[in-house]
């Protein structure tokens, strides 16, 4: 969707509200309170709509990531196709930027858009995974055990989906049972020597150590490459508290990279379930 065209279609809060109401309550057929014909106008000077027969209330933005925000709907829809259009995400201090709230208030309003960009998918056939670390010091001890680094475990399917989660260690006991959630039996998953893979066949999955040839994680190294490069270049730094949230929002924007549905709509979408 062009800038264009999102004006076109939310020039105004109204408008933003009357969207979210019809998505939201569009399809009953029935007041769910008189159970007559479900005839709802809206409620001058108020966000919320009204039954034209009992008088029962419905506020579309209650139990959103927009309730209780003073902030114009339109601002919200606006964040939305950032993020939407965004290749490496949108940081606190763009949007502070570019609605001109402070940065409180930006900050927060990032955090619930990204949580229209959670969820999970199944992967199946030939699945690369590997792990990798993120942040910790510049300087000091380097690589596995360096103070202050997060453990990051990755699964992609050739050519396709991509799952990454932030775990504590990268212990058999950790990652085995995440292939076992995310990932189909009788898979077959590349993934180097790293000895808590040995474990893999067991688990009914056909397990192949990368030989610098035709078995390999190119994929998947990749795919870190990318993601540490945006979040280096979006945000500089992300704490560990809130690293999942962003490791959702690159893979929400991978799996969907493709899909005919444009990516706004996506997001809009799920916002009964954020």
């Amino acid at each position: 969707m062009k800038i264009t065209e999102f004006n076109k279609q939310f020039p105004t809060d109204d408008k933003c509200l009357d969207h979210l109401f019809n998505s939201r309550f569009g399809h009953m057929k029935e007041c769910p309170s008189c159970k007559n014909s479900f005839k709802y106008y809206r409620v001058k000077n108020r966000k919320s709509y009204e039954c034209n027969n009992c008088g029962n209330q419905i506020y579309p933005m209650a139990g959103t990531i927009f309730e209780s925000s003073t902030t114009s709907l339109k601002d919200w829809y606006y964040v939305i196709y950032l993020f939407s259009v965004s290749k490496n995400g949108v940081s606190g201090k763009e949007i502070q930027r570019q609605l001109g709230v402070t940065y409180k208030c930006a900050w927060r309003i990032g955090h619930q858009v990204r949580k229209l960009m959670s969820g999970d998918t199944k992967l199946e056939g030939l699945v690369e995974v590997d792990e990798s670390l993120y942040g910790g010091k510049s300087h000091g001890k380097r690589g596995w055990g360096a103070h202050g680094k997060v453990c990051l475990f990755g699964m992609i399917e050739r050519n396709g989906n991509v799952c990454v989660k932030a775990v504590p260690n990268r212990k058999q006991e950790t990652i085995i049972p995440i292939i076992e959630n995310h990932v189909t039996k009788d898979s077959t998953i590349n993934s180097d020597k790293y000895s808590s893979y040995k474990a893999l066949p067991k688990s009914g999955y056909t397990h192949m150590v990368k030989n610098g040839k035709d078995i390999h994680i190119n994929s998947m190294e990749g795919y870190w490459g990318n993601f540490k490069k945006a979040v280096l270049g979006t945000h500089s730094w992300v704490s560990p508290q809130h690293l999942q949230t962003c490791l959702n929002e690159f893979q929400f924007r991978h799996n969907n990279r493709k899909s005919s549905v444009p990516m706004f709509s996506l997001m809009l979408g799920k916002i009964n379930e954020a």
